[in-house]
């Protein structure tokens, strides 16, 4: 059975030999279904990301831009008390008050991870 790390030195020696996907696996003696399993396991797990990157968008002062579509502008009055305001990219905002204990920050970003 093979584990990522065989594969992924398995995934190197194809892409080295210059060989189709078919005619290294029949060379190393595997199926090419478990060479594409291990493929798009180990793609799927490296194409993820280990944290979400910040954008800073600037907006106009009185009013800060909401990027989810078919929500209103929040207006900067609702805003004064917010540090921060995080949108992840499936629209699911986490807003920082400017007197929140990081203790509680630390459990609310673990909800979400």
């Amino acid at each position: 059975m093979l584990s990522e790390s065989k594969f992924l030195e398995l995934y190197r020696r194809q892409q080295e030999s210059g060989l189709t996907v078919k005619g290294f696996c029949t060379n190393e003696g595997i199926a090419q279904s478990t060479y594409y399993y291990w493929h798009k396991k180990t793609r799927n797990n490296h194409s993820k990301q280990d944290f979400i990157p910040l954008v800073v968008r600037s907006a106009p002062s009185h009013l800060s831009a909401n990027p989810v579509k078919g929500h209103p502008l929040v207006a900067d009055a609702e805003m004064d008390d917010v540090l921060l305001e995080l949108v992840y990219p499936n629209g699911t905002k986490l807003r920082i008050k400017k007197d929140l204990d990081l203790t509680q920050l630390r459990a609310l970003v673990c909800l979400f991870e």
